[in-house]
């Protein structure tokens, strides 16, 4: 079996480690941002991208209206915060009117909107972050972080 010389052994631990921590960042970084919306009972969306829901309460599900200034209401159930973890778990809506839309729920929930709302079904994956943090893990094997040397003969 042929093995990589020490300067590429070392260039693949880097490049595994950093992207790693990339993507466990972005998880963690897009688990917190779906979280920081305005939470609040009533919200505005302006539909001009899709938008994410996501309970502020733990327990049941919750009824969200969203009501377009022109065209129809539509009713959905958005899914409780989850009892463990910080993963996300909600319901991602895809606008179907053009304008503003006012947004009004049983209970209070987080409404997030923009590019990234289409990146949560990824986060939504636990498998994601673990493969992250297994890429940086077997980047800094690569870079000799877990070789056991003894300091006596």
């Amino acid at each position: 079996m042929r093995t990589l010389s020490k300067q590429a052994d070392r260039w693949l631990g880097r490049v595994l480690v950093s992207l790693g921590c990339v993507i466990a960042a972005l998880c963690l970084g897009l688990m917190g941002y779906a979280r920081s919306g305005a939470v609040d009972a009533g919200h505005t969306w302006n539909g001009d991208a899709p938008a994410y829901l996501t309970s502020a309460v733990r327990g049941g599900e919750h009824q969200c209206t969203i009501t377009p200034d022109d065209g129809e209401a539509r009713t959905l159930n958005v899914p409780s915060w989850p009892n463990r973890g910080p993963h996300v778990n909600g319901r991602q809506v895809d606008p179907w009117f053009a304008g503003n839309a006012q947004v009004s729920c049983t209970d209070p929930v987080y409404l997030t909107q923009g590019w990234m709302v289409r990146l949560y079904p990824l986060v939504e994956q636990w498998l994601v972050l673990l493969a992250g943090l297994v890429l940086a893990l077997v980047g800094l094997n690569r870079l000799g972080l877990f070789r056991h040397t003894s300091r006596y003969p």
